[in-house]
């Protein structure tokens, strides 16, 4: 009996000890959702003294920034459509204009092609004479040295001086008709703007 008595009295002082830790966890619970509830409405329906002056301190902080980010981007738009201009323009180049070649001719059309006369031997009086003649020979065509040949030269060459386009010497010669070489370069050459006769050119002088 004593026993159970015993068992008795300490069921109760268990029970008691299970609600008193029950009851101080829901205080606990409950300040620590008071805690949550309260700062959630408080930052909700509650601003401090200086939140207005703290919002418009942030909007004048960012416009500054947006209009920075802005402005490169039309710098670069800009640049870039000015860029674009000259490579189109290079991307078209001009119309390359054809070249016709100029028609060859053959030698036997050049030989029939009539030459430009040209005045190779010139007949003055000389004062200082009147048995003698004052005659001009000239000689169209490119050489180092060129000098005449003929019987008015006693079978001796007679050196012509350069001027220029063509080589030039003047002789006293008696009038009659005379046969004449030049000689180009050690060739024999003759005269092809006076007639020729056995190869050689021919001059009249009266």
């Amino acid at each position: 009996m004593e026993n159970e008595n015993f068992d008795l009295d300490q069921k109760p002082a268990a029970n008691k000890d299970l609600w008193l830790f029950l009851i101080i966890i829901d205080i606990v619970c409950l300040c620590v959702f008071g805690f949550f509830l309260y700062k959630n409405l408080s930052a909700r329906f509650f601003t401090p003294a200086d939140g207005t002056l703290a919002a418009a301190t942030v909007v004048e902080t960012q416009a500054p920034v947006e209009e920075k980010q802005e402005t490169p981007v039309e710098e670069v738009v800009v640049a870039s459509v000015t860029e674009e201009q000259p490579a189109a323009k290079q991307q078209e180049p001009a119309p390359a204009k054809e070249v016709k070649p100029a028609p060859q001719q053959t030698p036997a059309e050049t030989a029939a092609q009539p030459q430009e006369k040209k005045e190779s031997v010139i007949v003055k009086a000389n004062p200082k004479s009147k048995k003698y003649r004052r005659v001009t020979f000239r000689y169209y065509g490119e050489g180092k040295k060129v000098s005449i040949v003929s019987g008015f030269t006693m079978a001796k060459p007679q050196a012509l001086r350069k001027k220029k386009d063509y080589w030039e010497t003047t002789l006293s010669i008696a009038p009659g008709r005379y046969r004449f070489l030049y000689i180009v370069d050690g060739v024999n050459t003759p005269d092809p703007y006076s007639p020729e006769e056995d190869g050689r050119s021919v001059v009249v002088v009266e």
